[in-house]
């Protein structure tokens, strides 16, 4: 976590503009989530507030407190690929699009917040594929023979897109959109961007899941937005295009989520119903009222309770107890739990950019598979929960007799 960290307070909606915003979950001071720390970067460390608010006007969730886009992403360690589900899940996402839609001879698709060209991999390689990445994982995109611009997505980057290799006939962003602080440039890129017939899609975590299921780990400081189709809907329509599909599905990068499939007014696609049938659920659902919001925070703190009472238990039993998998929103939880190493001995990780350094604010080592494996631990709390399926039928862990403290949507232990 090189340099110093830079924030603010954020008083007003990004969507819609508006003052109206309603504190409904405070988790305390934390360090950005993805911010893996070599040991002698300890005693530097930034924790900033993380908070969430509602725009009673507009209906989107959002952060109070903004850490610099340029800061967490300068030194970002957060590799997609890694995660065999997530390859398996946007593989059936493009499966699902080429098969959709028709594409002519070499389409242009571009991935914003290409990563390490986890989404542009799973084109076919007569596609002219582009990724927008300003993080050092967008050098592993490159070197796989991806065209990728090293920067932050606007409009400028759009146009620069469009004059080198022509509109884009596809354009995604997966757990991208909700990262983004000044989000109207934004939109305004995706419409210069995009062929009068071009199709983008967008995948988030589904703020009605995180609220339901109280999967609260989803909330880090790389998340600034908690996302919905009412306020997202409203925001495209103001820039003359529209939402003809949305697809909820069971796992994404961080959880449950949203596919939300977007083209130009005058595009020759009809909608399937889907938007207007999520808009009126999140209507009666009370999307824009404080009640569920509050019932949401009272079941965060019963949660991480109950999380930390299992922990204590089975190591006051004498058990050894490890983090499965290093994901950002693990961080979260193990903060908003307090669980630090004396709790949890190691989190076992096949991202190499974080083997060797410690969990931000738990300070937990992160070791390979391997040295995992060797310490033949009695439990493993499975920070990756959205994959539990995956994991529990290919983990070598649990194919050795291994048992998963599973934290969300409540805390168990599988197999039972």
């Amino acid at each position: 976590m090189p340099g110093v960290l830079h924030g603010h307070r954020h008083d007003t909606c990004r969507f819609c503009g508006s003052g109206d915003l309603k504190r409904y979950l405070d988790l305390g001071e934390q360090p950005p989530s993805n911010s893996f720390l070599r040991p002698e970067e300890v005693a530097a460390e930034q924790r900033f507030p993380l908070d969430v608010y509602l725009c009673r006007t507009c209906g989107l969730s959002q952060l109070g407190y903004v850490v610099s886009a340029q800061d967490i992403f300068d030194d970002y360690v957060y590799l997609s690929s890694t995660s065999r589900a997530l390859v398996a899940h946007f593989q059936a996402l493009i499966d699902s699009v080429i098969g959709e839609f028709q594409m002519p001879a070499q389409p242009r698709v571009v991935d914003i917040g290409c990563n390490d060209g986890i989404m542009l991999d799973r084109y076919p390689a007569s596609y002219v594929r582009i990724g927008v990445e300003p993080s050092s994982a967008g050098e592993i995109a490159a070197a796989k023979g991806h065209h990728v611009l090293k920067s932050f997505f606007d409009p400028l980057v759009a146009q620069a897109i469009v004059e080198r290799f022509g509109a884009a006939n596809v354009v995604t962003m997966t757990n991208v959109f909700a990262h983004i602080d000044a989000i109207l440039p934004v939109v305004e890129g995706l419409q210069r961007l995009l062929r009068q017939d071009g199709i983008v899609i967008i995948e988030f975590p589904y703020i009605i899941d995180t609220v339901d299921q109280v999967l609260f780990d989803t909330i880090y400081h790389e998340h600034l937005s908690y996302l919905s189709v009412t306020p997202t809907q409203a925001l495209f329509s103001r820039y003359g295009m529209r939402c003809i599909q949305a697809r909820r599905a069971a796992i994404g990068a961080s959880g449950p989520a949203v596919q939300l499939f977007i083209c130009h007014d005058a595009a020759p696609y009809a909608g399937d119903g889907s938007v207007e049938a999520l808009v009126e659920f999140e209507k009666n659902w009370g999307l824009s009222d404080m009640a569920p919001y509050a019932t949401f925070a009272q079941a965060v703190g019963d949660r991480t309770q109950q999380l930390r009472s299992l922990v204590q238990d089975l190591r006051s039993a004498g058990k050894r107890i490890a983090g499965f998998a290093a994901p950002a929103k693990g961080n979260t939880l193990l903060n908003t739990a307090g669980l630090t190493a004396q709790e949890i001995t190691a989190i076992s990780e096949n991202n190499e950019w974080k083997i060797g350094r410690l969990a931000p604010g738990s300070h937990i080592p992160v070791v390979s598979e391997q040295e995992f494996m060797d310490g033949k631990f009695d439990y493993a709390l499975l920070l990756a929960w959205n994959y539990l399926d995956f994991f529990l039928e290919r983990s070598e862990y649990i194919k050795g007799g291994g048992k998963f403290i599973v934290p969300l949507p409540e805390p168990r232990i599988l197999p039972a």
